[in-house]
């Protein structure tokens, strides 16, 4: 290291090390958001690598430490950098500047942080987003999308100083982590998982300097939650729906005589629970399982909630969605279960539950529940809500797309 940075870190170290220190912590559900918050939490990570550099380099300590460019480029963004998240996996993530070229093979965050002109690559399942998000159109398609591999050679070539992916979908647990570049962090968060989507939001709105738009995303979730969460305490224990939650494979099982299922130990589960149906399959010994039709109908639920894996902003063919629900309405042996009889059979396309637009898939399944308790409710409202605020778009959520059925 040159003598000048030593000198400079040195006076920063002291500066640093005998200042008072706020009160700045962070754990794995708050991060700091206010520009006080940012700062004092920056100063009190800077103190930390500091003293880490030093005890290592020096002392031998082999604290696990900041590189000293990382370190020079820390000093030079100070005091709005650094700053640290827990990602969804554990990890401790920290940034030592702004980032500018972020490859996003998890872009659902970007685009509601009004963060599109800080991605440079998103992988291929995110062009489909183009229709929405027109700025799509003009980044790098690094390929690859849920579980298969991106080609790596354009990841180097947008030359990324930060790539963001998902906690497990994807090529696998160390893929990136393995190849990417020195001093290129690897950030795992998800925003699909209804109970993670806002800690994951203000972290990743904090890591890019948009906590406006985190804390915008926050108000919007929280008020609509809790508008449901009101209505559904009104609803008495003998009124909630018993619900068959029906997860479409085209796969696995003969769906003439068996049909796939969740436990409560499975998010997609939670699509029902978290709009107070009783789940009849909530105790099954896997996650996820098929059953047979007898057990179904001796089950006779009320309701029939089937979670189909198609479904996306850039299709209208509703056939998927409309092919599970006509099979299960017309299976002869379901025709005296209520849910038939009731025309009580919905099918929600995943792209709609899994991800931001979570608060207005809850709200329609809560309305499908419990229609008289929801009956001012507009589900698509909510959603048109979302993607008008906090994408920017002029895209209609009541003529295009595939996200339920019947609507």
């Amino acid at each position: 290291m040159k003598s000048g940075f030593m000198t400079a870190l040195l006076c920063i170290f002291a500066i640093i090390t005998l200042s008072v220190m706020p009160a700045a912590a962070s754990d794995n559900e708050n991060v700091p958001q206010t520009s006080d918050e940012i700062q004092a939490y920056a100063q009190e990570i800077l103190r930390e690598e500091i003293l880490d550099y030093f005890s290592s380099e020096y002392l031998g300590s082999g604290d696990e430490h900041l590189s000293a460019d990382q370190l020079k480029e820390a000093v030079i963004s100070y005091p709005e950098y650094p700053r640290r998240i827990t990602d969804s996996t554990g990890r401790e993530i920290t940034i030592v500047e702004p980032l500018e070229r972020v490859v996003a093979y998890n872009f659902h965050a970007m685009g509601a942080l009004d963060a599109e002109d800080t991605v440079v690559g998103v992988a291929n399942s995110a062009m489909s987003d183009a229709c929405v998000i027109p700025e799509l159109g003009n980044k790098v398609n690094i390929g690859g999308g849920g579980p298969y591999e991106p080609d790596f050679e354009k990841i180097l070539e947008c030359e990324p100083d930060a790539l963001l992916t998902y906690t497990e979908l994807g090529p696998g647990a160390e893929f990136f982590e393995d190849r990417m570049p020195d001093g290129v962090p690897v950030i795992r968060l998800d925003f699909i998982r209804p109970w993670s989507l806002v800690p994951e939001m203000n972290k990743m709105g904090y890591l890019i300097n948009h906590t406006d738009n985190s804390a915008a995303y926050e108000e919007w979730h929280d008020g609509w939650m809790e508008e449901i969460d009101k209505r559904l305490d009104e609803i008495p224990e003998d009124e909630k729906v018993r619900v068959f939650v029906d997860v479409w494979s085209t796969s696995y099982t003969d769906r003439n005589n068996e049909r796939r299922t969740v436990s409560d130990a499975e998010h997609y589960s939670y699509y029902c629970t978290d709009a107070d149906g009783i789940n009849v399959a909530s105790d099954l010994n896997s996650p996820q399982g098929t059953v047979d039709i007898e057990w179904l109908v001796q089950q006779n639920p009320d309701v029939i909630l089937g979670v189909s894996y198609t479904g996306s902003y850039d299709s209208d063919d509703m056939s998927e969605l409309s092919a599970q629900y006509n099979e299960l309405m017309s299976h002869p042996a379901l025709q005296e279960l209520p849910a038939v009889k009731n025309n009580r059979i919905y099918v929600l396309s995943y792209r709609y539950t899994n991800g931001l637009t979570y608060p207005a898939a809850r709200a329609r399944v809560a309305k499908w529940f419990y229609p008289e308790y929801f009956e001012d409710i507009d589900p698509s409202a909510i959603h048109q809500e979302f993607v008008t605020d906090f994408l920017g778009s002029s895209y209609d959520v009541t003529k295009n797309g595939v996200f339920s059925y019947p609507d």
